[in-house]
């Protein structure tokens, strides 16, 4: 094997394998790049060489595109009404699991969760967490910011796990009023 070749599997072994799904979205970008090319079509250009390769690439998209799955449009369909999941239009890539199947998707995470909040939001918020009375601001934090289930904070507060999970959609309502935008 001559150093070059030697060199090159070497680089390409290092390289982070790319996915399915992305090697295809690659490939479409590249053939609407040469195709829409103002110079340069491979649909155009009739040379033997670049109508092949648009050929070639037509017929793996076509091969790798198959028919989608039915767990892609459900998934799209359930997650349709939520601002915060989306299935991509072009996704087909679907894997088995015990009671069901995964669907590739997006979750927006808001800026709020990254340390990005508006500093008069987070004023108000924390200003709501203030005025909560002391034993549904001590159920709060500990649901919220420590991370408790209702029984442990039950135990803590010597209060009902009842108790402990009206408190908390009590503190959760105030919040919300107290940060909504007028």
């Amino acid at each position: 094997m001559s150093g070059q070749t030697a060199c090159c599997e070497k680089n390409r072994s290092e390289a982070p394998q790319m996915s399915d799904r992305d090697s295809m979205v690659l490939l479409l970008e590249a053939l609407a790049f040469l195709n829409d090319h103002p110079n340069f079509s491979l649909r155009r250009d009739r040379r033997r060489t670049s109508y092949d390769l648009a050929a070639r690439i037509d017929r793996y998209l076509a091969r790798r595109a198959g028919p989608t799955h039915p767990a892609i449009p459900e998934a799209r369909d359930r997650w349709a009404s939520t601002s915060f999941l989306r299935i991509d239009p072009d996704e087909y890539l679907v894997e088995p699991a015990e009671f069901g199947y995964w669907v590739r998707g997006w979750i927006l995470i808001g800026r709020t969760s990254l340390g990005e909040a508006d500093p008069e939001l987070r004023a108000r918020y924390e200003a709501a967490v203030a005025a909560l009375p002391d034993i549904t601001r001590q159920a709060f934090i500990a649901h919220r910011v420590e991370g408790l289930e209702y029984g442990p904070i039950a135990e803590r507060l010597g209060i009902s796990a009842i108790d402990v999970q009206v408190r908390i959609a009590e503190a959760l309502i105030a919040i919300a009023k107290a940060v909504e935008i007028p």
